[in-house]
């Protein structure tokens, strides 16, 4: 079963920073330059400096670690007195409804992926290289690695409303967000939790390479206490605010013409043409309820069309039928590779995908991409789906998921060994 570990944690002091909206951070991978900038613009302290600071090489590493240092020795982080569970509330709005999603900071054991702990995603070794000199130098664990396991008895939920009648530790609002934070500190609220975790598995929903890093940090140095343990915030897989999001695909570089690309396919798909990329995700919302399968296409000619999968063959010897099932593979193996022509276990074909993150509007971040050959449409899996390809030892493509929101980075650090 998974093992959690309440931990001290160091948090920012408000008497210092003022508004901790100001120096939390997103996640470093979602990062670009220009948000980089805006963060160093918005406070002196804001995480970013720490995450993902703006020094190049292997300085931006020893950088962190100064930063790291010089924050804690002059109280701009504080470490907190107890070992603590930290309970998280976020609070958002989404398609115009109020939604709480709930979970807690904790530090897990580090176990080899496939036990207590499933991937779900594929991974670039290029991101664990960064993300392990970063730890090296902070010794600490900086971002949050986003895991959810199944509890239909809600337990940690239960828990969560007891507290929320308390003043939180730190209470921000950042991008529409609400985030809340409480210390648990009692031991029989923190057994109950373990408990509940009994004859479970975890998978990571977000940080697949902080994962993987951790773990080869702690094979490396077993010297070091505490290098066997990383901190992780879990969420219910049956929390009501626990969302998935599509990413969806736009395929740059790879022209071809409307009638060959439908030539290609409708030996598997069904091929419906609409008026609009509009009426095109609306229908998809519908197959999605539905529960079948299908993915949608906009052309470079500003043709869209509905593509359903006819599912009348096992068209893989070499996944599950768990994975066969899933819009995002049948997209990769079915339609990118043998039509497109890109090979999505391929680094260099990559550079012929872009994506369209699933909490922003497709029509809107259509309008943006000056150049595309297709634009592709997928609805994105289910929790259940994801734990079932999870629990067969496979992994989904890069970026099949978009959790939301995401969780982040400087409300909490973990020292090694804390």
């Amino acid at each position: 079963m998974p093992e959690i570990h309440p931990f001290k944690g160091w948090r920012f002091n408000t008497n210092i920073v003022g508004d901790i909206s100001q120096v939390i951070a997103p996640p470093y991978d979602v990062i670009n330059k220009a948000d980089q900038a805006a963060l160093y613009d918005r406070s002196p302290y804001n995480y970013v400096r720490i995450i993902l600071n703006s020094s190049a090489g292997m300085e931006r590493y020893s950088k962190a670690a100064k930063t790291f240092s010089e924050w804690k020795k002059n109280e701009i982080l504080i470490q907190d007195t107890d070992p603590s569970v930290y309970l998280l509330c976020q609070s958002f709005c989404q398609d115009d409804q109020q939604i709480e999603r709930t979970g807690f900071i904790t530090k897990l054991k580090i176990t080899k992926l496939g036990g207590d702990v499933l991937p779900h995603e594929q991974t670039i070794s290029k991101h664990i290289n960064d993300r392990y000199n970063l730890m090296k130098s902070t010794k600490a664990n900086t971002g949050q690695i986003f895991m959810s396991y199944r509890d239909q008895t809600r337990t940690v939920e239960s828990i969560l409303e007891s507290y929320k009648e308390e003043i939180p530790l730190n209470e921000a609002v950042l991008d529409g967000i609400q985030y809340r934070l409480w210390s648990l500190t009692d031991e029989g609220q923190i057994n109950t939790i373990q408990n509940v975790l009994a004859g479970t598995k975890a998978i990571i929903a977000d940080g697949h390479h902080r994962y993987k890093t951790a773990y080869q940090y702690a094979q490396d140095h077993p010297e070091i206490n505490g290098s066997d343990r990383v901190m992780v915030t879990l969420v219910n897989a049956y929390n009501d605010g626990m969302h998935v999001l599509p990413t969806h695909r736009i395929v740059c570089g790879k022209p071809i013409d409307d009638n060959q690309f439908i030539k290609k396919i409708k030996a598997r798909f069904d091929i419906e043409k609409k008026t609009s990329v509009s009426e095109l995700l609306s229908e998809m919302d519908q197959c999605r309820i539905l529960d079948t399968i299908s993915l949608g296409v906009l052309t470079r000619v500003g043709n869209a069309y509905l593509l359903s999968y006819k599912g009348k063959e096992n068209w893989s010897s070499d996944l599950s039928t768990a994975s066969q099932a899933l819009d995002v593979n049948i997209l990769h193996q079915l339609i990118l590779e043998p039509v497109c022509g890109i090979d999505t276990k391929n680094q260099h074909d990559l550079g012929h995908l872009a994506y369209i993150r699933g909490n922003e509007p497709p029509l809107k971040m259509i309008k943006n991409v000056s150049d595309y050959d297709f634009v592709f449409f997928v609805n994105p899996p289910d929790l259940d789906q994801i734990f079932d390809v999870a629990e067969t030892g496979e992994t989904m493509p890069q970026k099949s998921t978009y959790f939301y929101p995401k969780v982040y980075s400087g409300l909490v650090t973990a020292g090694i060994g804390d």
